[in-house]
């Protein structure tokens, strides 16, 4: 009875481990990165990475960007984390992201070191103040999302358009670029801003001797003889009407007397450059590439 007793409890165990072998032989059939594919939640907390997003073909990974950011008109619309500079680790650690993106601007430091204990990824990308930076950011944001290919691609597109610029330029113009959010002030592009990034794209001269942007007088606008006046306001095609009805001695510049003062898409140019931003170099280039053509000739 007892030998009976054993050869019952000995065969439970036997078909108990037989089922769990089993079980590990289908696990390890199936590939681990299935186990492994989780949904990317990417917080953007910048303007630029969010187009960047988009320029990729990676905006369905957003779950969340930063007041800065513009999304496309009928966008769905997304959670809104503020201003980059005064996040909130709270905030971004409830929309459960696996990587936030950002710029070197990004914080305050609190937050960076509440989303390193929380093992969430921190991307940090530099303001692309040039082709090249914009270049590089392109290359780390498509490694960070192990979307390399897409990288690959949009690298491609970006160099052939810089190849363009290359081509047709604006060597030896004299620019000023205005912000131009209210016509009643004149506020001018010095170095170190996106307007002044703009110009050098174009392989233009900035007008502006100073640092930052700056509020001068119509006089002084004058006195500087840009042969290009580049006009970032609320609306691109209401910028330069309501700046020459506000200010109309800027009809007596050179730019002015040559019909070369043009709006540009002011949303490209709100974080540096950006792939639309080149796009806008492009279409002024080609624009006014035409007008000091017909200028010239008629001149003759």
């Amino acid at each position: 009875m007892s030998s009976v007793l054993f050869r019952s409890f000995r065969r439970k165990p036997l078909k108990l481990a037989a089922i769990i072998c089993m079980q590990l032989m289908l696990l390890m059939a199936v590939p681990l990165s299935v186990y492994a594919e989780q949904p990317v939640r990417v917080i953007s907390t910048d303007a630029g990475v969010t187009e960047l997003m988009f320029a990729l073909g990676l905006d369905k990974q957003l779950v969340a960007v930063d007041v800065t950011s513009q999304l496309p008109p009928d966008y769905p619309k997304l959670a809104n984390i503020g201003y980059h500079r005064t996040l909130s680790a709270e905030g971004l650690l409830s929309l459960n992201p696996t990587v936030v993106i950002g710029s070197e601007h990004t914080g305050p430091e609190n937050v960076l070191m509440a989303l390193k204990q929380a093992n969430v990824k921190f991307v940090p990308l530099k303001s692309a103040n040039t082709g090249q930076q914009l270049e590089d950011n392109i290359l780390q944001l498509s490694t960070a999302l192990n979307q390399v290919d897409k990288g690959q691609a949009l690298l491609v597109s970006v160099n052939d358009k810089l190849a363009k610029i290359e081509q047709q330029h604006l060597a030896g113009e004299r620019v000023a670029f205005l912000l131009a959010m209210d016509e009643t002030k004149l506020r001018l592009a010095g170095r170190g801003t996106s307007g002044d990034a703009f110009i050098h794209l174009m392989k233009a001269e900035n007008v502006a001797g100073f640092d930052n942007y700056r509020n001068i007088s119509v006089e002084s606008l004058l006195e500087m003889q840009p042969t290009i006046i580049i006009v970032a306001g609320r609306t691109a095609d209401m910028a330069v009407p309501n700046l020459l009805a506000a200010n109309a001695v800027l009809a007596h510049t050179p730019a002015g007397k040559q019909q070369r003062i043009v709006a540009v898409d002011g949303a490209s140019l709100v974080v540096g450059l950006s792939v639309s931003a080149i796009d806008e170099a492009i279409r002024l280039t080609q624009q006014l590439s035409t007008t000091r053509t017909l200028a010239v000739q008629g001149d003759h």
